[in-house]
């Protein structure tokens, strides 16, 4: 198994190199259009992308994680490694998906070339995952290091490298020598050229009485722990600082590997609930209620793109009304979401807004109650397509936060769901979209006739019917399926598989 995952990802390298020339016209159109977001940002990734495809131009067969971790290693080299998650997420989808756009383009392409880039990029998020979303744990982590008295600390500092300074992530003191929290987070934050710098600031803080200080310093990989010592002449062993740095390295290894197997399991579990699905209805089901088991979500409303009308339909809500959901047709390009961020959407790019007025309408932000709200792109990768979006919350009237490592979950998810709902779009907008309801069989009976050929006098007589029915008939289809004409109508039908 190992070894086709290998095949898959290294296969997925050699597309990167052969799309390199028009992969970088197209990355140089983008990051133009994305610059305003970060600019800071994009050209870090501006000037990692012509790294990357520099290794990969001098290594002929290069291992997918070595080049991976070699890419990671030079952005921390480079660059701060507290840039932004958000940022970082989009910038890294809205490059697969132009290599998707690049392989559709190209007519020799096969669904294993989509699978191999999907792979290569999963692999790429693994491992950047590893770098994103510990900071909240970086306090429990301090105090599980001092309780273990390896050394008699006063103190215990986490510090982060910069790309020019060093900054002080998180100070904590002994349970039996509280300090004010005051003074805690005032030393959170600080930033100096020098450690020297940053360790006497804190001393400066948190030490009331004047007395030499012995820091010790514990090199972690690309974090530092500086240690305040109780006693001056207290004698420090390499053993000791070995063992604590062996335990800081452990614990951050162990939340890595949890989270990396929390969100995996969580897609392939969403990816399980998808499958079996044949119908619309069994469909749009699966994907509004996988969103909220297998994700922090409580509510989920489904809405697809109407592309006969350029209207979003709502198909289905999960914890929420769904006829009331179903009810609602918009022109999406006049809503404030579309309008501003449908170049976002378009990269797969989940969006969270604290609130929700700032983007829907007051109607439904009244009538659902809505808050904070995630607005997840149901996108096909392999088609370049945006389908339709999903909007999930935590409940009426909930404000709530969102972590990176959620925001990188539900790519996925909304890819899954993309892929899943483009092979039954048109028989979904046909049975969700249609105002006045589906065509029935009488009129699906007349149109197949009118697609043929027929006049309305024909179609009548071979239907034994009026040729004013049969014009009554017609008149019915082309409003329920927004057609200019019977003629439109017929194409129309036969686009979204409602006649062959």
């Amino acid at each position: 198994m190992e070894r086709k995952v290998e095949q898959l990802l290294h296969k997925g390298l050699s597309i990167v190199l052969e799309l390199k020339e028009p992969f970088l016209t197209e990355w140089k159109q983008l990051s133009k259009t994305v610059s305003h977001k970060n600019s800071n940002i994009v050209n870090h990734f501006h000037s990692m992308v012509e790294f990357a495809l520099k290794e990969l131009s001098n290594n002929e067969t290069p291992s997918a994680d070595s080049f991976i971790l070699s890419l990671l290693a030079e952005w921390q080299n480079r660059f701060s490694s507290n840039q932004d998650e958000y940022d970082t997420i989009f910038l890294l989808t809205a490059i697969e998906n132009l290599f998707h756009k690049l392989l559709v383009e190209f007519q020799s392409a096969t669904s294993l070339d989509h699978h191999a880039i999907q792979t290569l990029f999963s692999r790429i998020w693994d491992h950047t995952l590893l770098t994103l979303d510990y900071e909240e744990q970086h306090e429990k982590w301090l105090k599980m290091l001092l309780a273990t008295n390896i050394l008699p600390m006063e103190w215990i500092a986490l510090i982060k490298k910069e790309q020019s300074d060093f900054k002080i992530e998180s100070v904590v003191t002994p349970d039996a020598q509280p300090v004010s929290s005051h003074l805690l987070g005032m030393c959170s934050g600080l930033k100096a050229a020098e450690l020297e710098h940053l360790s006497t600031a804190i001393t400066r803080l948190l030490v009331t009485e004047k007395e030499e200080t012995l820091i010790v310093q514990v090199d972690c990989l690309n974090d530092i722990l500086l240690i305040k010592l109780k006693e001056k002449s207290f004698p420090v062993t390499a053993q000791q600082t070995e063992l604590i740095r062996g335990m800081y390295l452990r614990l951050l290894k162990l939340h890595h590997l949890e989270n990396k197997m929390e969100w995996k399991d969580a897609s392939l579990l969403f990816l399980q609930r998808l499958l079996p699905c044949r119908t619309p209805e069994q469909a749009v089901h699966a994907v509004t209620k996988g969103l909220v088991d297998y994700m922090p979500f409580k509510r989920c409303a489904l809405f697809l793109y109407n592309h006969y009308e350029a209207k979003g339909i709502g198909v289905s809500g999960y914890n929420v009304n769904s006829p009331s959901v179903q009810k609602i047709r918009e022109e999406i390009f006049q809503l404030p979401l579309i309008k501003k961020y449908l170049p976002s959407l378009f990269q797969s790019q989940p969006l969270y807004f604290s609130n929700a007025a700032e983007v829907l309408p007051d109607k439904y932000v009244k009538e659902f109650s809505l808050k904070s709200l995630v607005v997840l792109p149901i996108f096909v990768s392999a088609e370049n397509r945006l389908i339709g979006i999903a909007l999930l919350d935590q409940g009426e009237d909930t404000h709530f936060d969102l972590s990176a490592q959620t925001l990188t979950t539900l790519v996925k998810f909304g890819q899954y769901s993309g892929e899943l709902l483009y092979s039954l779009w048109d028989e979904a907008l046909q049975q969700f979209g249609a105002e006045n309801g589906v065509l029935t069989l009488r009129e699906k009976e007349v149109l197949k006739l009118i697609a043929k050929g027929a006049s309305i006098n024909e179609a009548a007589q071979q239907l034994h019917l009026s040729s004013y029915t049969v014009r009554d008939y017609v008149s019915v289809i082309i409003q329920k399926l927004a057609a200019k004409n019977r003629t439109d109508a017929a194409v129309k039908a036969i686009r979204m598989k409602l006649i062959s």
